[in-house]
């Protein structure tokens, strides 16, 4: 399976415009021909065009010099296209989604949720391709020619003939110099937007992609409801982009998808006045039970790390790196939930939920007002009642460590709760919010000693050697150190927050 991101932009022509010369295009050396190719392309998806939704297409296209599954994924601006060789799809286990390779499907199971994938088009296509070059040969981009037929093989899908053009350039500075350079030749030449945003599109007569939620030129002015809502929705592609990271174990995914699950949470949390009925109230729970379980392998991974430096020289006799491996055991017993977790009929019941309340929101009245007399006000009480009843708790002799990490959920969920309302933040409130980043970050140093400390003390109470015994008491004074450092400077910065 080979992967790389595509920069390309597409323009409409008529039947008889004539392709200009790139050759003459500044920043262009020489160009030079292929074989005219007949390629015949299968595109898949759901049938409520889930993919489509996300601006993914799957297709299995033959003819050409790529013949092969082509999965192309959003990339902000751009596309990433992961390709599997024809044959490959053999490997599909018995009731995979009709041919199409696994390793596929696992890049888009958080989207299609168990829904069959199956051919909804048939693309036939014509390719002419000029390729321009640098001075020393090096690829700039590929030109591309196409006379198009489709199929649409949807209820009553139309049939239909066009010609485009598509320029493509590999992601370096000067494929995308190129890029602007030929945009110019191809437009003077007669190219105009395309109707479609893609073939596809244009085959089935279909533009289903969700769009970017509308947020007003002068931000200033925007409602309350359009933050949340653009919040969220945000926060759910995030998730949506995580997931298949998470299930090939990509570095920092879990990580990431769990951020995005608590940055969904936090709006749901922080700001539930601005929402009725139970639905909110049902989707924070179940966001939370899938950060604890993506978070038995962060929290494993985390203290793994952690505790290998400790024998990075040799100090600690080895007691580090017994600590790191039972924590390396740990990350695997939790990636094993993990699958599970995102295989479940729980999770892809969450997902559907997620994006049923993105369509339409349960908002009250209240978030029509502007979110600078909502919003901002709400989150600037929140953050100062947030400090005084933390500096209330510590002061007290009773505070435990449970209480302490407990202000820590508070902060953190105050501080994806600020990320909602940044766009509108201005003066004292931002001061405020670049605190509580702060106060957010030394109670994390604080947990993160204080779960060091207990996975030394669960290992101490296990051993029956002296040696390795002496070493572990050594390891939990110098995170009971740090713990107790971190917490001492907490009220001091708490203070600046009333």
């Amino acid at each position: 399976m080979a992967e790389q991101r595509e920069i390309e932009t597409k323009y409409e022509v008529g039947p008889e415009t004539a392709a200009p010369s790139l050759a003459a295009v500044p920043g262009v050396d020489h160009v030079s021909t292929d074989e005219v190719f007949h390629l015949v392309a299968v595109y898949y998806d759901t049938d409520a065009l889930d993919l489509a939704a996300n601006r993914i297409t799957l297709r299995r296209r033959t003819g050409g010099k790529d013949d092969g599954w082509h999965l192309k994924l959003p990339d902000g601006a751009d596309r990433r296209e992961v390709t599997v060789p024809l044959g490959d799809e053999e490997d599909a286990p018995e009731g995979a989604a009709s041919e199409v390779p696994e390793k596929l499907v696992e890049r888009v199971r958080a989207v299609v949720r168990g829904r069959a994938l199956a051919p909804i088009a048939i693309v036939e296509n014509e390719r002419h391709t000029t390729y321009c070059h640098a001075v020393d040969g090096g690829l700039l981009g590929e030109f591309v020619d196409d006379h198009v037929h489709s199929v649409s093989l949807l209820p009553d899908g139309p049939e239909k003939q066009w010609r485009e053009w598509e320029f493509e350039v590999p992601d370096t500075s000067p494929g995308r110099t190129t890029a602007v350079a030929v945009d110019k030749a191809l437009r003077a030449a007669g190219g105009a937007e395309p109707d479609a945003a893609s073939k596809l599109a244009r085959a089935i007569d279909a533009e289903v992609a969700r769009g970017p939620v509308d947020l007003p030129k002068k931000i200033a002015r925007a409602t309350a409801a359009q933050l949340l809502a653009a919040a969220l929705a945000a926060y759910r592609d995030k998730l949506l982009r995580e997931d298949p990271r998470v299930r090939s174990r990509g570095d920092d995914s879990v990580h990431q998808m769990r951020v995005a699950t608590r940055q969904l949470r936090s709006v749901l949390t922080e700001f539930s006045g601005f929402f009725e009925g139970p639905a909110h109230a049902a989707l924070s729970s179940e966001l939370k039970l899938l950060a604890s379980i993506l978070g038995a392998v962060r929290d494993a991974e985390v203290l793994a790390q952690r505790f290998a430096q400790f024998d990075a020289d040799g100090e600690f006799g080895g007691a580090g790196a017994a600590l790191a491996q039972r924590q390396h055991a740990a990350e695997a017993r939790g990636w094993t939930r993990v699958n599970i977790a995102l295989n479940s009929d729980r999770y892809f019941v969450l997902l559907d939920a997620i994006d049923a309340f993105l369509v339409d929101p349960p908002l009250r009245e209240r978030a029509d007002l502007p979110a600078t007399k909502s919003l901002a006000p709400l989150l600037d009480k929140r953050i100062r009642s947030f400090a005084r009843q933390s500096m209330v708790l510590l002061a007290d002799p009773a505070c435990t460590d449970h209480d302490v990490h407990a202000i820590r959920k508070h902060a953190k969920r105050l501080r994806y709760a600020s990320a909602v309302v940044d766009p509108v933040v201005r003066g004292d409130l931002r001061t405020e919010v670049k605190a509580l980043a702060k106060v957010q970050n030394r109670l994390g140093e604080f947990q993160d000693a204080t779960i060091a400390r207990d996975a030394v003390a669960e290992l101490a109470a296990e051993t029956t050697d002296p040696g390795i015994a002496f070493r572990l008491g050594r390891l939990d004074a110098v995170e009971e150190f740090r713990a107790a450092q971190a917490r001492a400077s907490l009220p001091g910065m708490l203070r600046g927050l009333r």
